[in-house]
């Protein structure tokens, strides 16, 4: 599996059809109790910090992976949206920061 089908799958199953804080508290709680999805997400995250997506990848993932909707339909938008989800999962005082 790509990192890119990976991301999709991840945000596809927490964010599709949740809403943005549910599916962050259900992210959340399947890193810290799967150690496969713990992994995977270590993946993730490496992937959407270098910025190693191809160009359209990020918006994809987020409109049609996540179901999100974004302000500005680009790039750069999708990797703020994609980088704030990383931050509010990993925090630990379990506080959400809405996109």
């Amino acid at each position: 599996m790509t990192d890119y089908e990976l991301i999709r799958l991840l945000l596809s199953r927490f964010f599709n059809y949740e809403n943005y804080e549910e599916g962050i508290k259900n992210a959340r709680n399947a890193i810290f109790k799967n150690p496969t999805t713990s992994e995977d997400w270590k993946r993730i995250v490496t992937e959407i910090r270098t910025h190693n997506l191809e160009a359209g990848q990020p918006l994809s993932l987020v409109h049609d992976g996540a179901n999100q909707v974004l302000n500005e339909n680009s790039d750069a938008e999708a990797y703020v949206w994609l980088e704030k989800m990383i931050k509010n999962v990993e925090r630990e005082d379990e506080v959400v920061e809405k996109y």
